[in-house]
C-alpha cells in the first residue's frame, strides 16, 4: 500500500461508515445532507452542538473516525485557540463533505 493523501484517507474512512450503515439510514442520511451547510452557517462547535442536542451520536462517531484525530470532537472545538479552531472547522467540513457524498450515492435523499 502506497503513500496516501489526508483526502484520499478521509474519503476511504466516509465510504466504509456509510456502507455499514443500513438501519436508520435514512435519518442518518438527511442529517449527514445539512451537516456541511450548518457548519458553514453556524460555525463548528455550534453545528457539533446541535448534532448533540438531536441524538445524533451515530454521526459524530463517524465524523471522528473520517476525521482520524482521536478525541472527542466536540470539546476541542469549544477549547481550541482560534488557530486550531480554524483548523478544525476546515478538516470537519472536508470530513463530513466525504460523508455527505456517499449518503449521496448510496441513495439517500
Amino acid at each position: 500500500m502506497g503513500i496516501r493523501t489526508k483526502e484520499q484517507q478521509m474519503a476511504q474512512a466516509a465510504f466504509e461508515r456509510v456502507q455499514g450503515r443500513n438501519s436508520g439510514f435514512e435519518e442518518y442520511s438527511s442529517f449527514a445532507l445539512a451537516f456541511p451547510s450548518l457548519v458553514h452557517s453556524c460555525g463548528l462547535a455550534q453545528a457539533l452542538a446541535f448534532a448533540q442536542a438531536k441524538g445524533r451520536a451515530d454521526y459524530l462517531s463517524d465524523l471522528e473516525n473520517v476525521l482520524g484525530e482521536g478525541g472527542d470532537l466536540c470539546a476541542r472545538s469549544r477549547e481550541a485557540e482560534v488557530m486550531e479552531y480554524m483548523r478544525l472547522s476546515r478538516r470537519a467540513l472536508a470530513a463530513s463533505s466525504w460523508i455527505k457524498r456517499y449518503c449521496q450515492a448510496k441513495g439517500g435523499n
